[in-house]
């Protein structure tokens, strides 16, 4: 009998650990476990996204871009938090009536990776033999692996802040979205998403109504909830106040090293070194930044 219920512990354990880590993509495990799945499922990831990415321009570029010069946004400094294989950067860069810079950011090397490879002809081009300070204007976007949160940037560091389909992978969406709009300067704009009751994480989701409340109390106003796809309805909001546009688009401007919380950088051959302490963080071939905290 003993065997018995070990067998049916282990076939119910077995039932949640493939729940949590395909339905819920490891959300109660830790960033760095779900770090490693990502970089597992990086190189097909795209393959099960087909659906809801083939109107990225038309769904999310467009009504961001939108938004953006109705604000009088012309070059916006975006953060593209949790950007996986670079699908909104993609979608933005793609179109000449985007002038902005893009700071791309995910916590899998791997996911990275895939984006650096749609992204290729955007990338910074300088030398990474370049001993010189790091150039205050990089190219139009830049790549950086960051594992979990806080992020390592100034308050009203950016423009827009951009967080599709992740709120949901956190315990809480109330610290990441916090977070967010801590980056996000007075009157920039916010865009997300609302997982919808048709995504089945039941406890995940927010109405219309709980969402938008969410969003103002972390002092978002302007809050617009439309149709995306089926799983997720997309979100764009204003953060209340007023301030004037990001003039310095450069991720070593505004990142914080992780052992003084300075922000002065020298470029070395395949790293960053801080002018302040000496800590240095590596860089990839493909130009991705690697912040190990």
């Amino acid at each position: 009998m003993n065997w018995i219920v070990a067998i049916a512990l282990l076939v119910i354990i077995c039932i949640l650990l493939e729940r949590e880590i395909y339905f819920y993509e490891a959300v109660h495990l830790g960033p760095r476990i779900q770090a490693w799945l990502y970089d597992r499922w990086s190189k097909k990831y795209d393959e099960g996204k087909r659906a809801s990415q083939q109107d990225d321009n038309e769904l999310l570029a467009q009504p961001l871009i939108t938004a953006l010069n109705a604000a009088s946004l012309s070059t916006p400094w975006v953060l593209d938090f949790a950007t996986g294989t670079g699908r909104l950067s993609y979608a933005l860069l793609s179109r000449p009536d985007f002038h902005g810079r893009i700071l791309a950011l995910d916590l899998s090397q791997g996911m990275l990776e895939q984006a650096a490879s749609k992204l290729c002809s955007y990338l910074d081009g300088s030398s990474t033999e370049q001993k010189d300070t790091i150039p205050a204007l990089p190219a139009r976007v830049e790549l950086l692996r960051q594992p979990a949160l806080p992020l390592p940037f100034p308050d009203a560091t950016f423009d827009v802040v951009c967080a599709l389909e992740v709120l949901e992978l956190f315990p809480s969406m109330e610290p990441p979205l916090a977070e967010l709009t801590r980056v996000l300067r007075p009157g920039g704009m916010l865009l997300t998403s609302r997982g919808t009751e048709q995504s089945g994480r039941k406890a995940k989701i927010k109405s219309e109504k709980e969402m938008a409340i969410l969003l103002q109390q972390n002092g978002l106003e302007n809050v617009q909830i439309t149709s995306w796809w089926k799983l997720f309805d997309r979100v764009i909001a204003r953060k209340s106040g007023f301030s004037s546009t990001i003039e310095v688009q450069s991720l070593s401007a505004v990142m914080r090293c992780p052992s003084c919380a300075q922000t002065r950088w020298q470029r070395l051959e395949g790293a960053w070194k801080c002018l302040n302490c000496g800590k240095e963080l590596s860089i990839t071939n493909q130009s991705i930044v690697l912040n190990c905290v």
